[in-house]
């Protein structure tokens, strides 16, 4: 009969990488909050194609999500993904005991429509919009400075 060998002398032999259980660990409680996004998502009875629609992105994304790819999403699509389902999308920051609130909802609205309003200004500064009166004026001097190189005297010049 063999010998029985205990669970000690076995990870003394085969040494755990704790590093790399952690980094599976991590992946399979993303795997698991994906599956929960999907379960809630059908009990409001969407496809996922419905969902990327009223989202305006592609269904990949959406099954990007749903696996627990959170990585390779962008915060405001998730964002819009949790309240299309009736929810609230809050990112806190875990150190030690402390737990701290980083981004919820509404700080996420309130980033992105500042920057909207910097792209707009931008915009706005690339090609500004002559207002009708001011649009008049530099008609009304063009018309003036043909009129005169036409007698040949030249605006600004004395004759």
């Amino acid at each position: 009969m063999s010998e029985w060998v205990g669970w000690d002398e076995v990870r003394k032999k085969f040494p755990v990488n704790e590093k790399r259980v952690a980094k599976y660990a991590k992946m399979m409680q993303a795997a698991i909050d994906g599956v929960k996004l999907s379960e809630l998502r059908q009990l409001r009875r969407f496809t996922q194609a419905q969902m990327a629609k009223r989202l305006k992105i592609d269904q990949s994304n959406v099954s990007r999500i749903e696996r627990g790819r959170f990585d390779a999403v962008e915060i405001r699509t998730l964002r819009k993904y949790v309240e299309a389902l009736g929810g609230e999308l809050e990112i806190r920051v875990n150190i030690d005991d402390a737990s701290q609130r980083l981004i919820d909802s509404e700080y996420e609205k309130k980033m992105e429509r500042r920057l909207a309003r910097q792209v707009a200004a931008k915009r706005k500064k690339k090609a500004p919009v002559k207002s009708a009166s001011k649009a008049k004026s530099v008609a009304k001097r063009r018309r003036t400075t043909i009129q005169k190189a036409r007698v040949g005297t030249r605006p600004g010049r004395a004759r």
